[in-house]
């Protein structure tokens, strides 16, 4: 269960409220200046302040009782949002509605906010439902999850009341996957993808050609000698699974570039049902791709990132 900062609920007037409370103000002054209306003034200004005495107390009581009992994240590739997976419960006798689930910001600044985040229409009580809540872009590594607010803004929108949540845990941010593809690479003929160590020319098996299948791929030799047009298999060792190495990414100079061109021949692999395996060394040693997260993780922690 996410770690509360503080069982109290805060809450600061929005626009509205502060709109609101001028009203009343001005309501007070006019039955001081007028004599003639001052009952009538006081009677309205008093039923307003009880009023908005009211929608304090609601505001109040529509974040009571919620908790975030847990948050994850799958990592994701640098350059795009992050995003959280919130469980939030409702441990109130009550239902709750209108609620938000977002990143806590200064108190200070609370007022000026607009209901943003992982909207929460309503909440029963005892239900707990997960929301995904999008993050800014943040760089390759291993970053805190952040301090989190459930907050509100209803009944009438006159003021933001929220509860600070410190989730705890972390999550990965992996290297966008950019650079060339596997068979680009193969082609050049400048590494060793192949997991049975053979060079960048040889190829592992064929099979028929297929509508889609990249030209690149297709092995004219067998086509001038035989007539068949067939598809060269490469990139695959004894056991059928690709090895991506670090040493193979040697053709480019900047450690982060080699790291998004071992992402996008992981994303490569993913999307052609590719096994495969991510070999670091000397870093460390071989994941098996059926682990993604474990893969995505290492590249999000390889030396150089924010790990």
């Amino acid at each position: 269960m996410a770690k509360r900062i503080r069982e109290r609920i805060y809450i600061v007037p929005r626009w509205p409220g502060i709109g609101f409370a001028l009203v009343v103000l001005l309501i007070f002054a006019l039955g001081f200046a007028f004599i003639g209306s001052r009952e009538l003034t006081h009677i309205l200004g008093i039923s307003l302040v009880v009023a908005g005495l009211v929608v304090l107390i609601q505001s109040n009581d529509n974040v009571r009782g919620l908790e975030i009992i847990g948050c994850r994240s799958v990592p994701s590739p640098a350059g795009e949002p992050p995003v959280l997976e919130v469980s939030v419960r409702n441990a109130a006798a009550r239902e709750r509605i209108g609620l938000h689930v977002r990143k806590a910001i200064p108190w200070h600044k609370a007022w000026r906010l607009q209901p943003t985040g992982a909207w929460l229409p309503i909440i029963e009580p005892g239900q707990s439902l997960v929301v995904r809540l999008p993050l800014d872009p943040v760089a390759r590594g291993r970053h805190p999850v952040p301090r989190l607010w459930v907050a509100s803004v209803m009944p009438f929108g006159l003021c933001f009341a929220w509860k600070e949540f410190a989730p705890g845990g972390e999550y990965f941010v992996y290297p966008k996957p950019q650079g060339i593809t596997l068979e680009e690479r193969n082609l050049a003929g400048e590494g060793d993808l192949q997991g049975n160590g053979a060079g960048g020319d040889d190829v592992s098996g064929h099979r028929p050609y297929e509508a889609g299948d990249l030209l690149s791929r297709m092995d004219w030799r067998v086509f001038a000698r035989t007539g068949k047009m067939v598809v060269r298999t490469l990139d695959e060792g004894g056991s059928g699974e690709v090895v991506l190495r670090w040493r193979d990414t040697a053709f480019l100079d900047d450690p982060e570039a080699r790291l998004e061109q071992l992402s996008c021949w992981m994303a490569q692999c993913m999307r052609e049902a590719r096994p495969f395996h991510l070999d670091l060394s000397p870093v460390r040693g071989e994941i098996n791709g059926r682990n993604l997260s474990t893969c995505q993780e290492a590249l999000a922690t390889f030396p150089g990132g924010a790990a």
